[in-house]
């Protein structure tokens, strides 16, 4: 299992992902499926997702019910112990102890685009023993 970000979850979706130097199905936390959803669906927004879509109303209904062939949005009731714990022990937002998290519980690798690697990312996932990697689309 590969956990993606929302940039890697919205090539995903669209089949056009890069290669992410790791085996298995493709998946995404809640909270990266709802910032993707609110960048495609806001018209008012020019971030780099929102960029990417043509047909807002099209892209968001495939963001909010995507093709399980291609991408899974995992349930964060399966790996909440895990989320909390990564909150309280690194002082994690909720994103990153989704994140974590969620490759814990599913001992899973993960891939991010340099645009959301925070600046202690790389250090609490060695201290975690995750497979973190950086990906450029």
């Amino acid at each position: 299992m590969i956990v993606v970000d929302d940039h890697l979850a919205l090539l995903a979706i669209a089949g056009a992902l890069p290669d992410l130097e790791a085996e298995g199905p493709v998946v995404t936390t809640w909270s990266f499926q709802f910032r993707m959803a609110r960048a495609v669906a806001d018209s008012l927004r020019s971030g780099s997702l929102s960029r990417q879509v043509a047909d807002p109303a099209a892209a968001t209904r495939r963001v909010l019910r995507p093709p399980a062939h291609r991408l899974v949005v995992l349930d964060p009731r399966s790996s909440m112990e895990e989320m909390i714990r990564v909150a309280v022990a690194h002082r994690a937002n909720l994103i990153l102890a989704e994140l974590v998290g969620a490759a814990l519980h599913h001992r899973a690798a993960v891939r991010i685009t340099r645009a959301n690697v925070g600046r202690r990312w790389a250090t609490l996932f060695d201290a975690e023993g995750l497979d973190l990697g950086v990906i450029e689309p």
